[in-house]
């Protein structure tokens, strides 16, 4: 009689009494969002602390870098004279530069922590013996496979879109901008807004030459088909023309036609690579 009492009041629910037994159940590999956040924390701090240590290790040719900039605009335009208006202007300038070089440096370690984060996502939810289940595999493996061939070459098209930028876009944008209206006006930049300036434009630069990486990925991935990039050659020439009056510093109409063409050949050539994914 005592016994069936105890095992009644065990059974019954008090109030503030936590119901184990509907807890969520986690499966065997599957992380909770807590552990992925604790996890994006510490990927977080490695990726920080990559990027410290190689804008440390870059601030020793910080001069150099500045100066390749220097030259460049020297080069555009004799004339232009390059001033500090704040005390602490010519530091920040130097700094400014190595977080740029810094973050390049580091590209590797932040791409790593990245695809390692994203990992998991890559990995079937469905049971084998599912509906649904090879497809999803099949579609996952395809992922991995563009990811495999595409993440080398986003530092190689990226590198390419700088160095385009930095002998092809800016000495013109740099020669127009600062020789119009020079019989009234004498070129004198400060040396942050010009360094800020040329690295943005070279910055963005190397994002649009990634056009063809992307979209070779969309076609790998089975997201998009390489048909449809051809029927969007329309919106594509749009495109090229808003990129190009974006990246563009010069308003020059000249200037934004010789950007907006390799941009246009940038899409092409992804249609291209789509079409062999």
């Amino acid at each position: 009689m005592l016994m069936n009492i105890v095992q009644t009041v065990r059974k019954l629910r008090l109030p503030g009494r936590k119901d184990k037994s509907k807890k969520p159940k986690v499966q065997a590999g599957q992380m909770t969002f807590l552990e992925h956040l604790a996890e994006l924390r510490t990927r977080l701090i490695w990726v920080t602390l990559s990027v410290l240590l190689g804008t440390s290790a870059t601030l020793a040719f910080s001069h150099d870098m500045v100066g390749l900039f220097i030259d460049l605009g020297k080069e555009a335009n004799p004339k232009i004279n390059f001033i500090n208006t704040e005390l602490v202007h010519g530091f920040s300038v130097y700094f400014y530069v190595s977080i740029y070089a810094g973050i390049l440096l580091s590209s590797p370690v932040i791409v790593y922590h990245l695809i390692a984060f994203l990992a998991p996502a890559l990995e079937p939810e469905s049971e084998p013996g599912q509906i649904g289940y090879e497809n999803e595999v099949k579609m996952l493996k395809s992922i991995k496979r563009a990811l495999i061939v595409a993440i080398p070459m986003v530092a190689v098209f990226f590198v390419s879109g700088v160095v385009f930028c930095y002998y092809f876009v800016l000495p013109p944008a740099i020669k127009f901008l600062t020789t119009f209206g020079a019989d009234q006006f004498t070129p004198t930049l400060t040396a942050m807004s010009y360094i800020t300036t040329v690295t943005k434009v070279m910055f963005w630069t190397g994002v649009v030459f990634e056009i063809p990486i992307v979209m070779y990925a969309l076609a790998k991935a089975q997201i998009v088909k390489w048909k449809t990039f051809v029927k969007w050659w329309k919106f594509a020439i749009v495109f090229s023309l808003v990129i190009s009056a974006f990246i563009n510093p010069s308003p020059d109409p000249v200037m934004q036609l010789m950007i907006a063409g390799p941009i246009m050949g940038l899409y092409l050539l992804g249609i291209l690579f789509a079409r062999f994914a």
